[in-house]
C-alpha cells in the first residue's frame, strides 16, 4: 500500500473521530530569532502550553531586541542561557546555546533567511548532524517559519497505529500525514497542529483521571 492510500485512510479515520477540528493557525512566525530558537529546542518531551508558550511570550516581550541570532547569542552570554530561559538543568540550555552558535556560523539572522536556508533539504540534514537535533525538530523549525510540512511525533505514531496505518519509516510518516492534510484540502502545517492539538488534548483528559494526577504528580 503507498503512501496515497494509507492517508487516504487516515483521513477517513480522522473523520470518524468525535471532537477532531482543522484549526487554522499556528505558533511560529516570531520574527524572532530567540523565540524561534527556543520554541525549536524546549518543544520535545515538554507540556507545550503549561510551559513553552509562557517561556516563548517571556523572551519575546523582555527581549525584544533578541530578534536577530547576533542579538540572541549576546544575550546568553550576557544573562546566561539558564537565566533566559527561566530553566534549571543544563542539557536544554546548553541545545540553545549550539542551535544559535549553529545559525551563527551559517550566517543566518532572521527569519527570513532560516526560511530560505532550512527549505533546501540538504542544508535540513546539516542541521540533524547537531546534537539533540532530529528529523522531527528539523521540520518543526520549517513549520515555525512557515514552511508547509508536519512533523511526526509521538501523537502522529500513536495515530497511525489506531488508523491501523503501518510506516516504515519518519519519511513516510511525515508523507502520510502531509498527503491527508491535501486531502481535508487545508494547509499542511495547520493540518499538523490539528492533529497534535486532538492527541494532546485527549491524552490530558486521560491523564487527569489517572492514579499519578490524583495525587497532585500532573505530566509537565
Amino acid at each position: 500500500m503507498d503512501a496515497r492510500a494509507k492517508a487516504v485512510i487516515l483521513a477517513d479515520y480522522l473523520k470518524s473521530l468525535d471532537g477532531f477540528v482543522l484549526v487554522d493557525y499556528i505558533d511560529g512566525n516570531y520574527r524572532h530569532m530567540g523565540a524561534i530558537i527556543v520554541d525549536a529546542i524546549l518543544q520535545a518531551g515538554i507540556n507545550y502550553d503549561a510551559v513553552v508558550r509562557p517561556r516563548i511570550k517571556r523572551i519575546r516581550e523582555v527581549y525584544p531586541a533578541a530578534d536577530t541570532t547576533s542579538e540572541f547569542w549576546k544575550l546568553l552570554h550576557e544573562k546566561g542561557s539558564k537565566t533566559v530561559l527561566s530553566w534549571n538543568d543544563d542539557e536544554k540550555p546548553d541545545r540553545v546555546v549550539r542551535l544559535t552558535e549553529f545559525f551563527l556560523k551559517e550566517g543566518i539572522e532572521t527569519e527570513q533567511a532560516l526560511h530560505e536556508w532550512i527549505a533546501n533539504d540538504s542544508n535540513r540534514d546539516r542541521l540533524l548532524e547537531l546534537p539533540g537535533v532530529g528529523p522531527k525538530t528539523a521540520d518543526y523549525i520549517k513549520i515555525l517559519v512557515g514552511l508547509q510540512t508536519a512533523a511526526v511525533d509521538r501523537h502522529v505514531d500513536a495515530l497511525l497505529a489506531e488508523a491501523g496505518i503501518k510506516t516504515s519509516s519518519y519519511e513516510e510518516a511525515r508523507e502520510v500525514l502531509n498527503l491527508a492534510a491535501d486531502i481535508f484540502g487545508t494547509e499542511r502545517a495547520f493540518f499538523d497542529n490539528s492533529v497534535w492539538r486532538y492527541m494532546s488534548h485527549r491524552e490530558n483528559q486521560r491523564s487527569s483521571t489517572s492514579p499519578c494526577e490524583k495525587h497532585g504528580k500532573a505530566e509537565v
